[in-house]
């Protein structure tokens, strides 16, 4: 008996799976293909931009810190979300109960702030091992990062967030890859010496 049930949990986790991947596969394909394309184009235009050469590991953080506002505005924008409900349906900040619009408001704002501290805590680690020519791909990661977002936002009782879904995590995992990969290709403590505090 108890083998039966487990294959029939199997199989119907095996159709849920197949019905999400048609449902959202399109979403996801175009969102690796957006993000693909926008971190070529970055890499190959933003050198033409300036970025600045920074020798210590403190001016690469402090450097990813000031793109730190372009992904604050996600925030900016979740908050003034809440707020605007709460003005339009006159509702105590404490009580969300029976508030459908309010309670997708503060979703919206509790997943946003994960999302930013998570791409946030990897952008940082990983400007503490870039080498100072290799920081191109902070505003890159950063503007793919709040396009995710907002399409995300816009798109929220859509399949269609998937797409804004898929640029954010690819701006995060992108982040989190590079830090790993260069951590652990140059030695864990190759990049601690030029770390100045000043």
């Amino acid at each position: 008996m108890a083998h039966s049930t487990n294959t029939s949990r199997a199989g119907d986790t095996a159709r849920t799976i197949e019905f999400e991947l048609q449902r959202n596969g399109p979403y996801i394909l175009a969102g690796l293909g957006v993000s693909g394309g926008l971190l070529l184009l970055a890499n190959r235009n933003i050198p033409a931009i300036g970025i600045p050469i920074l020798s210590s590991a403190a001016d690469r953080v402090a450097y990813a810190l000031r793109w730190t506002g372009l992904e604050g505005l996600s925030m900016v924008t979740a908050v003034w979300c809440v707020i605007g409900v709460r003005a339009k349906y006159g509702i105590e900040p404490t009580s969300s109960e029976g508030n459908h619009h309010l309670q997708m408001t503060q979703r919206i704002l509790s997943n946003t702030t994960e999302s930013f501290l998570a791409f946030t805590a990897a952008k940082l680690a990983l400007a503490s091992v870039l080498e100072s020519n290799n920081l191109r791909i902070i505003p890159a990661l950063s503007g793919l990062f709040i396009l995710g977002r907002y399409t995300f936002d816009a798109a929220i009782n859509h399949p269609a967030r998937t797409f804004g879904y898929t640029i954010n995590a690819v701006a995060t995992f992108t982040a989190y890859g590079l830090f790993l990969y260069k951590l652990f290709h140059s030695g864990l403590h190759a990049n601690l010496l030029p770390f100045s505090l000043r």
